[in-house]
């Protein structure tokens, strides 16, 4: 029966969704993780034929179909809490770090840092942090960037020993957001946009933007495709049963 497919349409959008929800919630605890949100639109189908009725002509009907049309990212930031860490930054407004991987140039908020085996400092995953002029390598001492993103080392642990300035960690901005795409949990490539360098996006040194996922929000929505997707497969089921039926006793004789 041609009612079953713009159901199964609509379960089939709804289970996508459910991933959506479900990766959210994996990555509740992830930092600098930024939620995604699935878009729904109406698809028109074809119309079915127009049929008549004791000599009435029926408007011909057309049937909606539901489809998954883009997954947007929600880039508000996350709540920062500190951790006194050195190689902890969070950054205070819009922007992202720039990161080199072997697919090339990425972006992220996550700001879990920490120096691989030759003192560049790196993502988690052992990826490059780029400074004004590539990778950044620390010599050995005390690690200070302030909110501009300056990095400075005390190589001197006694008091009063005087910094001396490593390089610049720039913070980059986008005009629009929305080009950028995700690449795993934390990181963005800009395919092809413009980063610019931002003037309002700041460094907190020992602290981290947590993930901006509303556990409470994810659960409720959660919750409600399931009851959608449950009612689309019991509204299959009944147009399942009616059509055997159709086929099985419409028409038979007594």
């Amino acid at each position: 029966m041609d009612v079953i497919y713009p159901v199964l349409s609509g379960a089939l959008a709804q289970e996508k969704r459910l991933e959506v929800i479900t990766n959210n919630l994996a990555n509740i605890n992830t930092n600098g993780f930024k939620k995604d949100i699935a878009l729904f639109e109406g698809i028109l189908g074809m119309e079915q034929e127009t049929t008549t009725s004791r000599n009435l002509q029926l408007p011909q009907a057309s049937v909606m179909f539901s489809n998954i049309n883009q997954i947007l990212t929600d880039f508000s930031p996350g709540p920062i809490r500190q951790t006194g860490e050195p190689l902890d930054l969070a950054i205070a407004g819009e922007g992202f770090l720039a990161v080199q991987t072997p697919a090339g140039i990425r972006y992220t908020r996550n700001g879990h840092l920490t120096l691989n085996a030759e003192r560049e400092i790196v993502t988690q995953g052992g990826f490059q942090i780029l400074g004004s002029g590539g990778p950044i390598s620390l010599p050995t001492g005390t690690i200070m960037i302030d909110a501009e993103g300056r990095i400075s080392v005390r190589e001197s642990e006694t008091v009063g020993g005087t910094p001396v300035e490593i390089d610049l960690l720039p913070i980059f901005r986008f005009a629009n957001t929305d080009a950028l795409t995700k690449v795993g949990a934390t990181l963005f490539d800009a395919g092809g946009a413009e980063a610019t360098p931002s003037t309002e996006g700041l460094i907190q040194q020992g602290a981290l933007e947590g993930s901006n996922v509303n556990s409470v929000e994810e659960m409720v929505a959660m919750i409600a495709v399931t009851r959608r997707y449950e009612a689309a497969q019991k509204a299959m089921q009944t147009a399942d049963e009616i059509a055997g039926k159709a086929a099985n006793e419409v028409g038979r004789v007594a």
